[in-house]
Formats: structure tokens, C-alpha cells, sequence
């Protein structure tokens, strides 16, 4: 196996030397074979990390050391087969064929060195590989003019990975992978950097005429999407890496390039950042700004340990439902459990919470035995604690309602754990809303001999953010156990961790976290309270204290022992879920129509709600009867007639852009709701500063003649230099729109009526959802309304006053302005 054949990088030079122009197609096998190799041996030297590491303490020392030993370079060198260097299932052999050729397999079989893990191999061979891309967005309108791209080009600060505390080259290939780095650096290819969700990616890769030719598969699945990507107007292709939310994802994802040069020559690749970080964190904090003060106030925010916390209210439910079934037939809940569980269930229902987080599998095979009861009967079946769950591509978000021992409804309002900065647009939204009772929970390393353990639980007192030391305010739990004390260090990625760093850091600080500084600046108002609590994950400069080498019941203790606090302090014992959350008039219609129509569309739901939600005494049969009288439609539906109808609007933009100004005009029920995409045309007027540029416009709309016929039967667009119909609003044209120009206005429209909001999937598709807003505000604030004959001049609002121009007050809507 280990045979030396003639250079396949060699063979891939000169093949590359002679290649044609590709235009518009997909590159052949050929093209991306270095990168198929590189990524077989990223695999490969991960595989032999993790076997030595599996082997240590097992093989004899000078077998492990020789692993340990080896280099990629080495591996390079050795000219592997690429076929059998691209399945993992091979590595055990070649693995021994490489011992054996180094002498040091004497009196051991090659059965005492394979390693039993197939699970592990297996997933090693969906990763590392390249595959066809799921991403795809249905545009069909491009002139090729260009208004999406906001793009800097930056130099990759040059690091040394034998500065580095961890082993960079190991992080690498489970999170992203070093394969795309070395193929990129040896042939200089450009990289870029996509800030912004998995749709604005491929809004820009469209508008440039670029195609995704295949999908870099890392090991881990839930990381930053990589692609490999082709503009027609070069001969090879470049990687672009998505789903970037912050300056540190950012900085952490640039370093590894660097981190990656094997020759550690000049670094000559173009590295290109896609997008304006200040303005994206901007538009998030308005748009969650939006969300939280329609949302009812939550008594409590809780950052991090979304998932554990999820957990522990299913086991509440799941005692709750079972006691409801005990109410009522107790011979039934008698006769189907066994007395000794039956016994421990009851004594769980008085038990600390540590012990039933301890012992839940009691809890969860009780209710199993009644599954089927449960389901003949959903009177037993508990009201649930979570009450929405929003999800984007930065943050995760829920609230959970229960009902205190002594009466009191609370609110949680917990958010997913992010990535440094990422943190700062809901925080900052979580302040400007009034949300200033805060508890954070995450993990952080310690610096070696200060008394830390992996494992411990940490309640500091200060965090350093590289310039200061600022005391941490807030009045945090009494827990058994913790450590209380010590400074956190800021530290937006592991790869700014070197041996220089360390030793500024340690003599002045503790810990080493990435969000707490950012938390403490914002929530810094003499009211806010803001409660650290760090889990020791790694002591940092110790090679004998990670995760890996804690004991998992104590880390799991500690964990069981912070939830158990904090569940007593608010819920003083075994939270209920509440029945009635009080819901006001709003609520409550909104809330009757949607449980009417629950098998309807989030869309048509929210149209029906839109045209019933002023009928006095409104009853399930009206409701019904209107969903009768009015065709249905999906989500997709309207979305993507909204999305033909938008590009439209955006090449009129691009075109016209600093030649002719112009206002558009728009069906007023699109921001009502009303609009019924199957039977009622959305009509779009763009309204002309005056007669010579209402030539220009109509002059360049009639270029999109093609569009125009495809969208005819849902869209009407007309020029003019005024609004005459009292059915439609109208805005100034901002500088900048896209393809989901409409959608936005759609759907942060909807969210003020009715808590409509859009989301974008992994995939880059458009979802609607909703959120249990208690308030709503008026949307129609925002537009222009009436008839106005003469452009430009302010209308009178059919609400009173004057309307301000629309710009102003969508800004915060609107994510590309």
C-alpha cells in the first residue's frame, strides 16, 4: 500500500497546465482531483490523531510516538494510492504496512492494532468529500449589472502554528478541514468570505452569473457551509465560505489559512470578505429589537444550555402528564407499574431537582407505559412550557411559560450559546427592549495553577477585554460547589491563543471565554444584572486537562447542579405549565383563527386573521366559511410570486440607478395581509419624478418584456408620474434593493399585524413562521397613502399627520439597506 508511484500533484500540474477556458459548465473530474486528494489526506492524518490517541497506554510508546510523529508533509511525500487513501476502512493496514516498514511490529499482530470503531471510519467517509450542492435560488431576471456586492479585499494575518497553544492543524480538520487551504495556497487560489445567511450567498454568487460546481463536506455538519465556486469570467474556481455572523467567526476562519501554509511561504491568495459587518449587526439589532418589544416582556433571559434546558422541561411535562393520568384512574397507573416504580416516581415528585435530572429514566420509562393512553385521551396530555421556537442562522430562540409553586406565571426567554460577537445583535436588542435580567451560561478554559479543574463550575467577578478589567454586576445564585471569583479574558478565537498571548493573559486574568466581555459592555446600566456561569471545559497549558479527561458525571453534576438552582429560584418547585397565559383581545382573536385554520398555511392563516380580526364576536363557523369563499395557498405560493415580482423592481433599480429617480407604489394589501396571491393581481406602479424620466423608465421596463409576460398573471406593473388609486402606498426607491425586495416588506409588515415572520433555511430557501406577539403596531405608518397628483408631495396618512418618508421608518425592516 505504501508503494511510491509517480506524483499524482506532479500529474495534476501539468494537467492544469494544459487546460482549457470552462464557461458556464461544470469543471471536469479532472479540475478538482488535487483538492479530492488533499481532502483524503486531511482525513488520513485526523484518523491517525485520533487512532494514537485511542492506542495510548495500549500500543507499545515507541509505536505511538512514531504516529505521533508523523507530518503531513510526510504523508504528501509517501505518494499514497488515492483510491485507498479516500476510504477510511483502509487506515488500520496502512497504518501496520507503515509500522511494519519501520521495524516496529515485532511480536505484534496486526489484529492487536485495529481499532474497532467502524462507526467513527464510516463517518470519517461521508466527510472530507466533495458533493453536489442542495443550494439553488430561483432567479431569472440578471442584466448582469452588479448591486449586491460589497466585498474587501484583506490580508491574512500571518500566524505560526508551532505559536499556537492547541494543536491548529487537528482543530482545522474537524471543523472545517486544511484541504481546501493547502490546494488553495498552492495554487493561489482567491477564498471568500460570505457574511450574512445562506440566501444573501446565493443572491450575490447569481448576480455575478456564478455557479456552485460542489460542496466541501467537513466532518462537522453544523459548521460554515464551503462551497466551491465558479465565475464565468475566470478560468478556475475559488472557495467561498458562508454563514458568517460576526468579526470573531470571521477572524477565526481567515487564521486558518494561515494556519495551513505548509511551506510557510508569502501568502499571495485573494482573500475576500462579502458583505458590511457594522451594517449586518445593525439591521439584526433593529430587526430583533422589532420582535422583543412586540413579544410580552419576558421575566428572565437566559443565554446558553438551550438544549439541556429544553430537556429538563420535557421531564416536567412528562411528570405533569402522568399525574394527571394517576388523577384520573390511579387503579390503572397502580396496576401497569410496578410498586418499586411507583414508589420512586411518587418520591421524584418531592425530590430535589438534582435528583430528578438524575434519575429522569424513571420519569421516561413511566411514560412510555402510557403512550397509548395518552393518546386515546389528550385531556391527560399537560399544556406545553414551550410556546415558540425561532431559529436563524446565528441564534436559536424560545420562551417557556410556567407556573410557580406560589402562583406566579414566569417567562423564560432562553437563547442558543453563538460564537463571540455573534452574541452582540440580540443582546443589544435584549437591552433596547428593557430584557436587563440576564443569565449567561457557557464554558471556558482556565489558566493552568490557578486552582482550576475541568469540570468546575465558575462564577467570576470581572472580565478583561484585552485594554481593562470591568467588575461583572449582578447578583448571582448560591450554588454548592462553585468557585466564585477570578477575571475572563476575552479571546475572540482559539488561534489568538499563543505562548506570547498566554503569558500577557495568566498573569492577569483567570479564565479565557469568548462572549461574557461583550455581554458586560452592553448590559452596563447601573439596574442591569448580568450572571456569569462558566463550566471549566480545558486548563490551558496543561496537556492532561481537557474534556476529554474529566469524568463525564462531573461535568454532568455540575451542569444538573446550576439548572436545579436555577429552576428553584424561579419556579420555587416543580414548575406547572400554564393553562392560560392570560392572552389580551388581540391575542386571543389572533390565536382562534390560527387554531381554526391550524392546517392551513402560516401564510394564508395570517391573510384569513388579516381580513377577520375586527369582526365582533367572531365564531369557528365564519371562520370557516371564509376559508370556503377564499382560495387557499402555500407559503411557496406567495413567496415566490413575491420573489418574480421583486427582481422586477430590482433590475428597474440597477438600470435606472443614477440616471432617473423614481418612487414605486404598491397594493396596499400586501402590507394589510389582505392580498390573496391566486385570485387578485399585486399591482406596481413606479412613479416618475416627471414626464421625461417616466419615458426613461418605461423605456427601460420594456427590456423585461420576457419577465413581464411570466409574472402577468399574479403582478400588474404601470408608469406614471402619480398614484391615483386610493388602494395603493408608495415609498422612495431605496439605494439599494435585492430579490426579496417585497418579501422583507411583506413580512416585517406581517410581523407588526400579526407576528409573521420570514425565514431563511439552511438551504437558502424562504420560510414564513410566526411569533406570539401581545402587541402590534401599524405598519401603513411607514408609507405614503392617498392620492397624490403631483410626485413626491407628502399625502396625508389615512391615520392622521403627515407620512415620513418610508426609508426612515423601514430601515430597521429591511436588512440591505
Amino acid at each position: 500500500m505504501f508503494n511510491k508511484f509517480l506524483s499524482l500533484i506532479l500529474t495534476l500540474s501539468l494537467l492544469s497546465s494544459c487546460s482549457t477556458v470552462l464557461v458556464g459548465s461544470r469543471l471536469p473530474a479532472s479540475s478538482t482531483d488535487e483538492i479530492s486528494y488533499y481532502l483524503s489526506i486531511d482525513k488520513f492524518k485526523y484518523y491517525l490523531n485520533e487512532y494514537s490517541n485511542a492506542f495510548d497506554g495500549k500500543a507499545p510508546d515507541e509505536v505511538i510516538n512514531s504516529l505521533r510523529s508523523i507530518t503531513v508533509e510526510e504523508i504528501i511525500d509517501m505518494h499514497l494510492d488515492s483510491a485507498e487513501l479516500s476510504d477510511a476502512k483502509n487506515y488500520d493496514g496502512m497504518i501496520y504496512d507503515y509500522l511494519k516498514s519501520k521495524g516496529l511490529t515485532k511480536n505484534i499482530k496486526e489484529e492487536d492494532l485495529k481499532w474497532n470503531y467502524n462507526f467513527f471510519r464510516t463517518k470519517l467517509n461521508e466527510a472530507f468529500t466533495l458533493s453536489p450542492s442542495k443550494l439553488t435560488i430561483d432567479l431569472s431576471l440578471n442584466s448582469g449589472e452588479k448591486s449586491l456586492i460589497n466585498e474587501t479585499l484583506i490580508k491574512s494575518e500571518v500566524l505560526n502554528p508551532n505559536d499556537m497553544t492547541l494543536d491548529s492543524g487537528h482543530y482545522i480538520a474537524n471543523r472545517t478541514t486544511r484541504a481546501i487551504f493547502w490546494e488553495a495556497i498552492e495554487n493561489e487560489r482567491s477564498i471568500e468570505f460570505h457574511l450574512g445567511d445562506s440566501r444573501e450567498f446565493l443572491k450575490q454568487l447569481k448576480e455575478q452569473k456564478g455557479e456552485i460546481l460542489y460542496e466541501v463536506k467537513p466532518l462537522a455538519k453544523n459548521y460554515n457551509k464551503i462551497f466551491i465556486v465558479k465565475y464565468p469570467d475566470e478560468e478556475s474556481y475559488r472557495y467561498a465560505i458562508t454563514n458568517i455572523g460576526g468579526q470573531d467567526r470571521l477572524d477565526h476562519l481567515v487564521h486558518q489559512l494561515s494556519l495551513s501554509n505548509l511551506k510557510g511561504g508569502k501568502l499571495t491568495n485573494k482573500v475576500i470578505v462579502k458583505g458590511d459587518l457594522k451594517k449586518f449587526h445593525a439591521a439584526k439589532i433593529e430587526e430583533h429589537t422589532l420582535q422583543l418589544k412586540l413579544l410580552p416582556k419576558a421575566d428572565r433571559v437566559i443565554i446558553g444550555q438551550k438544549e439541556s434546558i429544553d430537556g429538563k422541561f420535557y421531564i416536567f411535562w412528562k411528570m405533569k402528564a402522568l399525574k394527571n393520568l394517576y388523577d384520573e384512574d390511579p387503579d390503572l397507573f397502580n396496576k401497569r407499574l410496578g410498586a418499586v416504580t411507583r414508589d420512586k416516581f411518587f418520591a421524584l415528585e418531592k425530590a430535589p431537582f438534582e435528583s430528578i435530572f438524575k434519575d429522569k429514566k424513571i420519569i421516561e420509562d413511566a411514560y412510555l407505559q402510557f403512550e397509548k393512553e395518552f393518546e386515546k385521551n389528550p385531556k391527560l396530555i399537560p399544556a406545553k412550557f414551550k410556546v415558540y421556537n425561532y431559529d436563524n442562522f446565528t441564534i436559536e430562540m424560545c420562551d417557556y411559560i410556567f407556573k410557580s409553586t406560589d402562583g406566579k406565571d414566569v417567562r423564560w426567554r432562553v437563547v442558543s450559546n453563538v460564537w463571540g460577537d455573534e452574541i452582540v445583535p440580540i443582546a443589544q436588542a435584549f437591552k433596547n427592549s428593557g430584557h436587563t435580567n440576564v443569565v449567561y451560561m457557557g464554558t471556558a478554559g482556565a489558566f493552568s495553577e490557578k486552582g482550576y479543574k475541568v469540570g468546575d463550575l465558575v462564577i467570576p467577578n470581572s472580565v478583561h477585554d484585552g485594554v481593562q478589567n470591568i467588575p461583572v454586576k449582578s447578583n448571582a445564585m448560591k450554588i454548592e460547589g462553585a468557585k466564585y471569583g477570578g477575571s475572563v479574558e476575552h479571546v475572540g478565537s482559539p488561534f489568538e491563543e499563543s505562548e506570547k498571548w498566554l503569558a500577557i493573559a495568566r498573569a492577569r486574568s483567570e479564565l479565557v471565554e469568548v462572549e461574557t466581555s461583550y455581554l458586560r459592555k452592553i448590559f452596563n446600566s447601573p439596574g442591569d444584572n448580568v450572571e456569569m456561569y462558566l463550566l471549566i471545559s480545558d486548563i490551558l497549558g496543561s496537556d492532561s486537562e481537557t474534556l476529554a479527561h474529566a469524568t463525564s458525571s462531573k461535568r454532568k453534576n455540575m451542569q444538573n447542579k446550576l439548572l436545579a438552582n436555577l429552576f428553584l429560584r424561579d419556579s420555587k418547585g416543580l414548575p406547572l405549565p400554564v393553562t392560560d397565559t392570560g392572552l389580551n383581545a388581540i391575542e386571543k382573536n389572533r390565536s382562534f383563527i390560527f387554531d381554526v385554520l391550524s392546517k392551513k398555511s402560516v401564510s394564508y392563516r395570517y391573510y384569513a386573521y388579516s381580513h377577520l380580526k375586527n369582526s365582533p364576536k367572531l365564531t369557528e363557523k365564519e371562520i370557516l366559511k371564509f376559508a370556503e369563499e377564499n382560495p387557499t395557498f402555500t407559503d411557496s405560493f406567495i413567496l415566490d410570486r413575491l420573489v418574480k415580482v421583486s427582481e422586477l423592481v430590482h433590475e428597474m433599480n440597477k438600470q435606472l440607478k443614477g440616471k432617473v429617480d423614481f418612487d414605486i407604489a404598491f397594493s396596499k394589501s400586501l402590507v394589510t395581509g389582505t392580498w390573496n396571491p391566486k385570485n387578485q393581481k399585486l399591482q406596481i406602479t413606479l412613479k416618475a419624478k416627471n414626464p421625461e424620466a417616466e419615458v426613461a423608465i418605461k423605456t427601460a421596463l420594456s427590456s423585461t418584456s420576457d419577465h413581464l409576460s411570466q409574472i402577468k398573471a399574479f403582478a400588474e406593473f404601470s408608469v406614471g408620474t402619480s398614484v391615483k388609486s386610493a388602494d395603493m402606498i408608495w415609498m422612495k426607491i431605496p439605494e439599494k434593493t435585492d430579490p426579496d425586495f417585497l418579501v422583507k416588506i411583506y413580512s416585517l409588515a406581517g410581523l407588526k399585524n400579526a407576528g409573521l415572520y420570514q425565514n431563511v433555511t439552511y438551504n437558502g430557501n424562504l420560510t414564513l413562521d410566526l411569533l406570539p406577539i401581545s402587541k402590534t403596531e401599524q405598519p401603513l405608518e411607514a408609507f405614503y397613502q392617498g392620492v397624490a397628483s403631483i410626485a413626491g408631495k407628502k399625502a396625508t396618512s389615512e391615520l392622521g399627520g403627515m407620512a415620513g418618508t418610508c426609508i426612515e421608518a423601514m430601515r430597521s425592516l429591511m436588512i440591505m439597506f
